[in-house]
Formats: C-alpha cells, structure tokens, sequence
C-alpha cells in the first residue's frame, strides 16, 4: 500500500493531537511509531519543568535533538504520527530541514478556543490559558496539507480522513513550500 512517511500533527496543547495520534496508530494495518514532543520534553525532571529560570536552557537544546531526531526514526522504514505544538520559527525550519528527505504531510489539528479552555480546566494537568497563547503562533508557518478538527468532526472520522490521506499515494508538498518561502527570504535578506 502506498504511504508517505509521516504525517506532522501541529496544533495548541489540548487541540486533540494526542488522542488523534493513538487512535490513528492503533486503526493502521501496519505498525505506525508515534513521536512527540511531549516525550522528550518529560525526559526532563519535574523540578527543572518547574523552574522558569532553568526551563528554557534545557527545553531548547532538547527540543533540538528531537527535531533532529526524526530523520533517524523515519528511516525505520515504518510510517511515523509526529505530535508537535510548533511554537517557533527557529523549530519550524529545524523540522522541514531534518525531514527534507522524506514524504511528510503537514496538518492542522483545530478547535475552538472556548473548546480548548473548556479541556484544559477539565484535564486539571493544563496551565489555564497556555492553549489561548499558543493559538497566536502555532498556525502562522504556511499552509498545510490537511486539517482536522476536534470539536466539530468525530474521533473516527478525523483518524479515517488522516489514514485515507497516510495510504492516499498523494505527495505532500506543505513542507516543501515553507522551505521554499525560507529559502525566498533567505535569498533576500
């Protein structure tokens, strides 16, 4: 069956994303690895998450590795579901370069923010407010391939259109057009 390698879930802590994830990883016919950011940010220690002194100086270094990560996963030769919050430009161009060899589709996983905040309270382990915050940034780096919605599309259904999309044969070119637009403004400066 024809597949791309990956499909990159971005979206605002609680839009769904690792729900969507584990649904799609247990409804594909082949074995699906499923990576996230959220993995190796809790390889850190709780007290050091705590820390807002010390909290950046590890984040970012880690967060590094892990984009430079993918390629070595990918190259497992299994499809992949990578889980991302893309809060900056600095990782969006980590990641569309590390995955520069691969078929990657790009999706947006949506919710309303009155749904995000409503989760966040529900869920008890979320900073109130931090979905609101990174709704202002984590959609601004181009188009995608794909979008899902987690408030106004079932579970089944957004997990179906996703394998439809992972086994479609289509070439995903999101990726491709954000280096592009990179390269453009390299070009310029």
């Amino acid at each position: 069956m024809p597949r791309a390698s990956a499909i990159l879930l971005n979206g605002t802590s609680s839009a769904g994303k690792t729900t969507l994830a584990t649904a799609l990883q247990k409804a594909m016919p082949e074995p699906v690895l499923y990576v996230s950011n959220d993995k190796f940010i809790f390889m850190t220690p709780e007290h050091v998450l705590k820390d807002d002194a010390v909290r950046p100086k590890v984040l970012m270094p880690l967060l590094s590795a892990f984009h430079r990560s993918l390629p070595l996963i990918a190259g497992c030769g299994f499809p992949m579901i990578i889980d991302h919050v893309i809060e900056r430009w600095d990782w969006m161009d980590e990641i569309a370069e590390a995955l520069s060899g691969f078929d990657v589709y790009f999706v947006k996983v949506d919710c309303p923010l009155e749904e995000l905040e409503r989760r966040e309270i529900a869920r008890g382990d979320r900073q109130v407010g931090f979905a609101k915050m990174q709704l202002e940034w984590v959609h601004r780096y181009g188009d995608y391939d794909a979008e899902v919605n987690t408030f106004t599309h079932t579970l089944e259904d957004n997990v179906e259109a996703l394998k439809q999309l992972l086994c479609s044969g289509a070439r995903p070119q999101a990726l491709e057009r954000y280096r592009a637009m990179r390269t453009a403004q390299k070009n310029q400066a």
